[in-house]
């Protein structure tokens, strides 16, 4: 059985003593996903069930030689367009889960991979600066926007097409 179908806590590795990276990308590891409990946008006094991803730096540090650490708190229900768990595991996994796959999902497996994770700093309303996370993927996935995923550009043999017209010449 998998981590999301299951209930109850892990480490608790949220949280803490972290500064605020820059605006980047960073590679990372998946330290932990964390159940916890948040209030409501609606209303802040109704307590509502999410999930905390919890992505730790493995290149970069502060200067204090401490990692970074940022975090992604979503909903718990998967499999909707608009729920941020169903678009952070669509980001992480290229696609879109079934029911079964995320059921079935490995937390190690993911701790164990490595993770290019891209954040913005911003100041929160108490005037602290902190990190959100604006996509994850695989470290390696070429894709739009991500490094190494540039088109090549080859010129043309020139005896492929010596028999043809130019249709812009005068």
């Amino acid at each position: 059985m998998g981590y999301f179908t299951e209930t109850g806590g892990t480490s608790g590795t949220g949280g803490g003593d972290y500064p605020a990276a820059e605006d980047g990308v960073y590679t990372c590891r998946m330290k932990d996903i964390e159940p916890c409990q948040m209030g409501s946008f609606d209303d802040p006094a109704v307590m509502e069930d999410k999930y905390r991803f919890v992505f730790e730096t493995i290149e970069e540090m502060d200067e204090n030689g401490k990692p970074y650490r940022f975090n992604k708190i979503t909903g718990r229900k998967h499999g909707h367009d608009k729920a941020g768990l169903t678009i952070l595991l669509d980001q992480m996994y290229g696609r879109r889960l079934t029911a079964e796959e995320f059921a079935n999902l490995d937390i190690e497996e993911m701790q164990a991979k490595k993770w290019r994770v891209n954040v913005e700093m911003y100041q929160n309303a108490k005037g602290y600066d902190q990190n959100k996370i604006l996509s994850v993927k695989p470290l390696g996935a070429k894709g739009k926007g991500m490094p190494g995923a540039k088109p090549v550009r080859t010129e043309p043999d020139e005896d492929e097409n010596s028999d043809m017209a130019d249709p812009f010449s005068e």
